[in-house]
Formats: structure tokens, sequence, C-alpha cells
């Protein structure tokens, strides 16, 4: 474990008498609630100084959703834990610039805000959205408000990531889960191709979140460390950030386990300290403006 507290950028937590998530119905892990309380007990001994909540796919349907509601349930698990020290909630970047009052919205009452994801990867047609004007201009409107975009598709979407990439200045952008590699499939050589090519761009990061739900089910460190090897070699201790995406990774480990892994594999790199308290600290606290 790191002798000091990290930083998590990715907790999910949700509540089935607040807000419907249909995408979780009958799930036999994720159909319950999750909250802030339950992440804690799941540390274990692992010490966590603060943690960024990521939106966690609330319904939304054509010309509205649970917006402001996703916001306002997290500012209460705040209250229990003023550890999540920001939100990063969804908003219908497609609308383009008729998003605006949503987001202003967002920064005069919410300022735990300091970006948006919208999910692309279970859109109907992940590569119309992503690649229409509305959702570019949609993006590309984040600057104005100085927030970051966090993207996540699947390995087989990367192509048009890589695109979309291209059109987007001036807003920081960081690829969740490493973009969900191949790794039951073998695509190491896809996903090196991948991460070059994003890292080319000054204000893309990446987080090193979630390997194993795409290993194989009896996975060994051995399949990860390609991945993680690629992720650093691309993307340097310097834009890379630790995250643990619970509780969606308890289909394949636990947190400390997790951090495990990742410790084993610093260390046979020969990572430094201060490269290792980058990326399980440092680079969180500037990306998401944390003020720690």
């Amino acid at each position: 474990m790191p002798n000091f507290p990290i930083i998590d950028t990715h907790l999910h937590v949700w509540d089935q008498t607040r807000l419907k998530y249909s995408a979780f119905d009958g799930h036999p892990l994720f159909g319950k609630p999750y909250h802030v309380e339950d992440y804690r007990k799941a540390c274990g001994n692992l010490e966590v100084e603060a943690m960024v909540f990521l939106e966690c796919y609330a319904d939304f349907w054509e010309g509205g959703g649970q917006y402001i509601e996703e916001i306002e349930f997290v500012e209460d698990e705040q209250k229990r834990d003023p550890g999540i020290k920001a939100i990063i909630p969804m908003a219908p970047l497609e609308w383009g610039n008729k998003v605006e009052p949503m987001l202003r919205q967002m920064r005069d009452h919410h300022p735990s805000v300091r970006g948006i994801r919208r999910i692309m990867e279970f859109d109907a047609d992940p590569r119309a959205l992503t690649m229409s004007d509305g959702f570019i201009e949609g993006v590309n409107l984040l600057g104005k408000f100085g927030w970051s975009f966090d993207i996540n598709p699947n390995y087989t979407q990367m192509d048009f990531i890589r695109e979309f990439a291209t059109r987007i200045h001036g807003v920081p952008m960081i690829l969740d889960h490493c973009g969900k590699p191949g790794i039951k499939q073998g695509k190491i050589e896809q996903f090196r191709e991948d991460m070059q090519d994003l890292a080319r761009h000054p204000d893309m990061w990446v987080k090193l979140s979630d390997l194993p739900p795409y290993a194989s089910e009896n996975w060994t460190e051995e399949e990860l460390r390609p991945y993680i090897v690629a992720t650093l070699d691309a993307f340097g201790p310097e834009r890379t950030i630790y995250a643990g995406d619970y509780p969606i990774l308890l289909q394949s480990l636990t947190l400390p386990r997790w951090v495990e892994v990742l410790d084993n594999a610093f260390a046979d790199l020969g990572l430094s300290e201060t490269e290792i308290r980058k990326i399980y600290r440092d680079n969180a606290n500037a990306f998401y403006r944390l003020g720690l």
C-alpha cells in the first residue's frame, strides 16, 4: 500500500430509492444502493484522502434527465463524508450550445462540479453521437467553464475517439479505464497504438483503472502488466492518474487488491517515489483542481 493518503478519481455511489438507473435493474451486484460508507468499508486499510464522484448513468431521455438530481444526491453524500471533493455529473452535451444554461446552473449552484461525463459507449450509435457537430460543440463549451471532460468508450470504439480528440481544443480530457482495452481478446498492439496516438494531445490524460473486468475470468498480474506498461509508456507518470471505479471493480477484485497490482507493477518498473505520488495523488489534485 502507498505510505501516503491517495486520491481516488472514480467513485460511484447510487441509490435506487432516489433516482432511476434502468441499466442496473436486476443486476445481482449493482441492483442495490451503494453509499459512501460502503466505499469506506471497501477501502480496508487503504488510506484515501479524497474522492471524485463520477456520474452513474442515471436514466435520461430526449429533452431531459436526472442531471441535477444526481448532483443533489451526491451533495447529500458529501455532507456525511466531505472526502468527496469533486463531482463529475452527466450533461447532454449533444445539445451543443443549448446545454449552456444547464451548465451554468451546475456551476452557479453546485460548486463541487469540476467537469462533465457523457458516456458514448452505450449509446445506440456511439460513433454518430461522438462525431456529431452538437456533441463536439458541447464538449468544447466546457472550456468556457474551466471544466474537464471524462471520455468513456471501449476498445472497439477507439478509432473514432482518436478522431474526436483532434476536434477538441482547450478542454482537459481524461480517458476512463484506459479505454476499456480488449485484454481478454489479446488486443495489446491496438492498445499501444491507441495510447500513443491519444497521448500526442497535451490536454489528454488517462485513468489507470479497472483493467481486470476486461481480462480473463481468472486474470493474473502478468496478463494485465503489458497494458499498465503501455499506458505509462504513452502518458508517463505525468499524465497517468489512479482510479478505483468502486463498485464496478467488485466484479473482479477489491480496492486493496487493485492497488496491490499497481504497486507491484510500479516497483518492477522502477518508478520513483515522486512518480508514484503523482499517479496516486498529485496528478488527480491538479487535473480535477481539488486544491489539496
